[in-house]
């Protein structure tokens, strides 16, 4: 591909893939950010006080809902491998709690946030906040406790669609 490094141009699709799937569930149009959420994440916080507040949704994540889900946040992330097995082990899993922080980091209190992720030849999941649990239904899931706190890792198509009238409350 032209352009970018490989695993920028992979992200970036799967990036394309998600808001086009997530367009069909909801009914709007969710479309890339032009930034990560790191452009006011963490050390970059400051910057939110000279940024209007379509701005700041713009920035957050990497996926900009429609103008009806204001307080939805989504982080993506496309890996070629992503070592499932560790979830149910002792100890942290690296890249899931790099993700979530990146998540923490570009949030405000009343967000609603996900990070999504792709796995090569294994499917799309969601991360969702142990605090969003009885809000939402689940069906297979697995429990990750992250130095961050509770999360709930399952199906992403499934969530989306079985709760896409309580996700589209919870974000207006």
């Amino acid at each position: 591909m032209a352009g970018g490094s490989k695993s920028k141009n992979k992200g970036s699709g799967y990036e394309r893939e998600l808001c086009k799937y997530l367009s069909a569930v909801f009914g709007g149009s969710f479309i890339r950010s032009a930034n990560s959420g790191a452009f006011i994440g963490g050390k970059n916080a400051a910057r939110k006080t000279n940024l209007s507040e379509g701005q700041i949704k713009g920035l957050k994540g990497d996926i900009v809902p429609p103008d009806d889900m204001p307080k939805l946040v989504l982080e993506a992330k496309f890996y070629a491998d992503f070592r499932f097995h560790q979830l149910m082990q002792p100890g942290p899993q690296p890249v899931l709690d790099e993700w979530i922080g990146q998540a923490l980091d570009a949030i405000d209190d009343g967000d609603l946030w996900f990070v999504c992720f792709k796995v090569n030849l294994r499917g799309s999941y969601v991360v969702v906040p142990g605090a969003f649990e009885g809000r939402f239904v689940f069906g297979n899931h697995c429990r990750y406790a992250s130095k961050h706190g509770i999360f709930l890792i399952t199906d992403l198509k499934t969530f989306f669609e079985t709760n896409r009238d309580a996700i589209r409350q919870a974000a207006a």
